[in-house]
Parts: C-alpha cells; sequence; structure tokens
C-alpha cells in the first residue's frame, strides 16, 4: 500500500512538472501570498480618460437613422454587432500627447519583473499585470496605425500586431500572442480569462474603463463574460435550433479540453435566463458572428448618452486642445486638459521608477526579497521572508 501511495506521488509529481516546463521558469510558478499588490492608477487615469462604457446590449439592429455625427460617422456594416462594445477615443488620442502615455506604461509594465520576480506574485496578481501589459499594448499599437477602420488585416494578416514580438518581459520577447499562451496554460481551468483580451474590434471582448487589478480581476472578468456573451456579437440563436457564436471563441480552445461541447455548458452558464433554454438545446454550434469594425468612437452609430460620455468627451477634449498649446516658461501647458495631462504625466513618470507600482509599506519587503533572490539560485517564495503574519 505505501508503495503504491509513494508510486502515485511521484507521477502526479512529474505531471506537475511537465505542466510547469511547458512555460518559461520565470512565468511557470506563483506565490500563495497575497501581501504583494501591484498598483495601477497610471493605466486607470488613462482608460477612465478615453474609453466609453456603452453599457450592456439590448440585442437591437442598428438602423441607418441613428447617425448623429454627420461626416465623420464611420459605421460597422454589421447591423447586429454595430451598436455594441465599448468604445475608445483612437481619432482625439491619436491627435495627442496622451498616446505617448500607454507607450511609456507598456514599458514600464515590462521592466516590473526587474523589481520582483512574476513568480514571486500570486496567481491572480500575475493575471491582472498580463491583461494589462496585453491591453495596454493593443491600443499603443492601434494608435500606432490608426487611422484604420477594419482591424482583421491588422490582426491576422502577413504583419500581425498579434505575432510580432516587440515586448520584453524577464528577458523573454513576447508577442500578444505569447501572452495570451502564457495566460492561457496558467488557467487552463478558468476559461473565464478569455474575456480579459481586448483586440480593438466590436468583435472581441471590451477594453474596460479601469485597469485589472489582483484583487478583483476575476470579478472583472467574469462582468466581461457576462456582458460578451448576453450581447449579438456574443451569441444568438439560429434558424433550425443553431447556436450562432463569436468566431473570437475560436482563439479559446487551449481553455477547453472538449472544446465544442464545454464551451456549449460554458455558454449556457452565462447566458441570460430567458436564453438559456434554448442555448442548452441548440442542436449545433457555428462560428459564424465577426465584427471587425475599430471599436473608434466614431465607428458606430450607437446614441452614447449618460454623464460617463459626456465628461469622457469633454475632459479629452480639453486635453486635445492644450496639448497643442504653447507651453509656459515652467514647461507646463495650460487650462483643465493641460491640468489632467500633467496629472496622468507625473503618474506615470512615478510608476517608472524602482518599486514606483507598490506601496511604501511594501518596499522594504521587496528589497529584502530581491537581496535574498540574487544570492539564492533556487526561488524563493515571498512567504520565506516572515514566518509572523502579524509582520506582513
Amino acid at each position: 500500500m505505501y508503495k503504491w501511495i509513494l508510486l502515485t506521488c511521484l507521477v502526479l509529481s512529474n505531471l506537475a512538472t511537465a505542466k510547469d516546463e511547458s512555460l518559461a521558469k520565470e512565468f511557470s510558478d506563483f506565490s500563495i501570498n497575497n501581501d504583494i499588490t501591484i498598483s495601477y492608477d497610471d493605466l486607470d487615469q488613462l482608460l477612465k480618460l478615453t474609453v466609453v462604457d456603452t453599457g450592456r446590449s439590448d440585442r437591437k439592429k442598428a438602423s441607418k437613422s441613428q447617425a448623429l455625427i454627420g461626416t465623420k460617422m464611420r459605421s460597422s456594416k454589421k447591423k447586429n454587432t454595430k451598436n455594441e462594445a465599448n468604445r475608445f477615443f483612437f481619432e482625439e488620442v491619436s491627435k495627442s500627447e496622451i498616446s505617448e502615455g500607454f507607450n511609456k506604461i507598456r514599458v514600464s509594465l515590462e521592466s516590473l519583473p526587474n523589481e520582483i520576480a512574476l513568480n514571486n506574485l500570486s496567481l491572480n496578481e500575475q493575471l491582472a499585470y498580463w491583461l494589462n501589459l496585453y491591453n495596454t499594448a493593443v491600443v499603443e499599437q492601434l494608435l500606432k496605425h490608426y487611422p484604420v477602420r477594419d482591424t482583421e488585416k491588422l490582426l491576422f494578416g502577413k504583419n500581425s500586431i498579434l505575432e510580432e514580438k516587440f515586448l520584453s518581459v524577464s528577458g523573454h520577447a513576447l508577442s500578444l500572442n505569447d501572452i495570451q499562451k502564457i495566460v492561457f496554460k496558467k488557467f487552463t481551468n478558468k476559461p473565464i480569462v478569455m474575456y480579459g483580451f481586448y483586440q480593438g474590434n466590436i468583435g472581441s471582448p471590451n477594453l474596460r474603463a479601469e485597469a485589472y487589478y489582483g484583487n478583483k480581476v476575476f470579478h472583472q472578468l467574469e462582468d466581461n463574460g457576462d456582458e460578451f456573451v448576453n450581447s449579438n456579437r456574443g451569441l444568438y440563436l439560429g434558424k433550425k435550433n443553431k447556436l450562432y457564436v463569436s468566431k473570437y471563441f475560436e482563439q479559446t480552445k487551449p481553455l477547453f479540453e472538449n472544446f465544442e461541447t464545454d464551451l456549449h455548458y460554458h455558454l449556457e452558464k452565462y447566458v441570460d435566463t430567458g436564453m438559456r433554454y434554448d442555448v442548452k438545446n441548440a442542436k449545433s454550434i457555428r462560428f459564424k458572428i465577426e465584427d471587425w469594425s475599430i471599436t473608434d468612437i466614431f465607428g458606430t452609430e450607437r446614441v452614447i448618452g449618460g454623464s460617463s460620455a459626456t465628461n469622457n468627451a469633454a475632459m479629452l477634449n480639453a486635453v486635445v486642445s492644450n496639448s497643442t498649446y504653447p507651453k509656459g516658461a515652467d514647461g507646463s501647458g495650460s487650462g483643465v486638459g493641460a491640468v489632467n495631462l500633467n496629472f496622468i504625466s507625473d503618474s506615470i513618470t512615478n510608476k517608472t521608477m524602482d518599486f514606483g507600482r507598490f506601496s511604501a509599506d511594501q518596499i522594504e519587503k521587496l528589497k529584502a526579497l530581491k537581496l535574498k533572490t540574487e544570492s539564492n539560485s533556487g526561488t524563493v517564495n515571498i512567504k520565506d521572508l516572515s514566518t509572523d503574519k502579524s509582520e506582513n
């Protein structure tokens, strides 16, 4: 009996090791300690300023009479989906200094493992980190190629921005697709992670008007998943009991053991109650839904109302206007826009400093961890720094 237990343990250990070896060692491990958290308030500021949360889909088709912005209107040809997904002020941001913020934040996030090894963070903190790096880099690339209306060629063409290895993390050259693969491998039992990858178009999961944070990342992903599934760009019921779903789901096969069967169950779980019976009893799944239209604020005919959208537009317009004003003797611009831009710039600058993404009470712990890591060739866990929970 003892030998059988020992053999079983060895087999399980070998399986776990094999799984870990599928990722670079810098990305494969994690800490069970949740004391270390990463700050993304600079990214928060940018996203709150540049993203419009349009709310949940009402599944209504768009009509030609909805156009309200005159000659600047560029609408999706997909009537079922053109009114869906959060929007980004691509046109305005591309004209302002704010566009530089996404590059600076991306570079800052790439350098974060110089301050603390990623495998010394909890799984939730790692997930938030990868999603924020991915989405920041996607926005940066889209701004770099703007104006663009249809993103399909940009994403999946010969010079795909998803395949280009322009990122560097822990000494590894990575593409956006590499980041997605890392996350999918680490969270194969949690398909909800798929809803954190914004790809710039209406047919992809939403870009949130906030950064992901380790302490609430799964709540944020649940919200994104619920919104996506319950929209026409996620799924809808076709004729003859067929279930039409987004082509985006074809990217998520590594998250499911039996892809179509498990995906069907997943969609049944997230779809609204009113459609659940029909989704459950659908005879087949067809990956037919796609909308590659960029989520530019002028790429839709949707009527976007409410104080949130108005405030975002007013603030951003002020920043864009002031970005072209002459600078004062102190190097600053003038007006509300300049104040907003300076605030964001200061926030980004602070994050590029050593340990800038960590609170003051965490810095000493990180410094000790860094010294310990340098003197130890093995993996150092944060939990080893102190056995007294009152000190954490």
